[in-house]
């Protein structure tokens, strides 16, 4: 498959999918208690009441941007094979439910939407592989007997064969010294950093980083804070959508953002070309809207949809003016 490419100024280049549109008719399978899906949306008030402060939504079409994709670690065939134009399609069928319909050309389109998809990577704790590959070493948490330990065993070296159980002593004091530590405490400490580091990046990823926020500010923590956090125990599929003002990037090559939506759902035991549809379907009804923090929805059956055509290749360069 080709995806159109535009070169857009000497230092930027972008996969834009131009899209045809035909109307059509789906139905979604049955839904189960895992198919719960999040969904994070922002948008700035003047947009949302121009767009659907009216008696009718306004129409506006766009372009597709193919963002960047996050493997994981863990093997998944079907997320691996998926393709971007299936993404697309997904998302296009979706999309029509708040009046956004694909363009037939970049100069013509209201939006240019850039597409990010993949799932989370959940952190294992390095403090406690360590402990399991050390276990008798890493039960001394109190740094002085430690180093009493190892100076029983430095005897022990010197009057003969150590015992196995002071021979992992010291290995586990050994390997605390050359990492720089001097106490399982530090060990820890540096481990949950680690994975606070872990949890800051996936919280951005799928949406949670300003509820999570919100749940540290607050001295009894918020019973959102808690869920999400349970929620993050997981891997979790994530499809993020950022709209910017396609005309304005075109006039001056800077991004101006108009609405974003993040949406996300548990990776275990779900598939995810099935998982992308029903995030996508969570969407419908928010595409383009600010929603009051994370939300929490079981998505419903699918409407009417947009039946995706050939992707069209346009070269952009030199012969910009003549393609306008």
């Amino acid at each position: 498959m080709n995806y159109p490419r535009f070169t857009l100024s000497s230092h930027r280049s972008f996969s834009i999918l131009l899209l045809g549109c035909l109307l059509g008719a789906a139905g979604a399978g049955l839904l189960r208690a895992d198919d719960r899906v999040t969904v994070r949306g922002k948008s700035s008030p003047a947009y949302t009441a121009w767009k659907f402060g009216g008696s009718e939504i306004k129409n506006e079409s766009y372009v597709f941007n193919k963002g960047r994709f996050f493997g994981g670690t863990t093997r998944d065939p079907i997320l691996e094979k998926m393709q971007f134009i299936d993404l697309a399609k997904s998302l296009a069928n979706d999309l029509v439910a708040q009046h956004y319909y694909p363009a037939d050309s970049i100069w013509k389109a209201n939006l240019l939407i850039i597409v990010e998809w993949g799932v989370t990577t959940v952190a294992d704790s390095t403090y406690k592989q360590f402990a399991r590959d050390n276990p008798i070493g890493m039960m001394d948490t109190d740094a002085g007997r430690r180093e009493m330990l190892h100076g029983l065993a430095q005897a022990e070296r010197d009057s003969g064969t150590p015992t196995a159980a002071v021979q992992m002593l010291d290995m586990g004091y050994e390997m605390n010294r050359m990492n720089g530590l001097v106490s399982d405490a530090q060990f820890q400490d540096l481990d949950q950093k680690s994975l606070s580091l872990g949890m800051a990046s996936n919280a951005a990823l799928v949406g949670f980083d300003d509820d999570l926020r919100a749940d540290n500010n607050s001295a009894w923590g918020t019973p959102q804070g808690e869920m999400l956090r349970a929620f993050m125990a997981d891997e979790r599929y994530f499809v993020a959508l950022n709209a910017y003002d396609c005309q304005e990037f075109l006039k001056t090559n800077k991004f101006e953002l108009v609405w974003s939506m993040r949406l996300s759902m548990r990776a275990p035991g779900m598939n995810f070309r099935r998982g992308v549809g029903l995030m996508s379907t969570a969407g419908r009804v928010v595409f383009g809207h600010k929603t009051d923090g994370v939300e929490v929805t079981l998505p419903g059956e699918k409407a009417p949809h947009v039946e995706i055509g050939t992707p069209i290749v346009i070269q952009m360069g030199a012969d910009a003016d003549q393609k306008k």
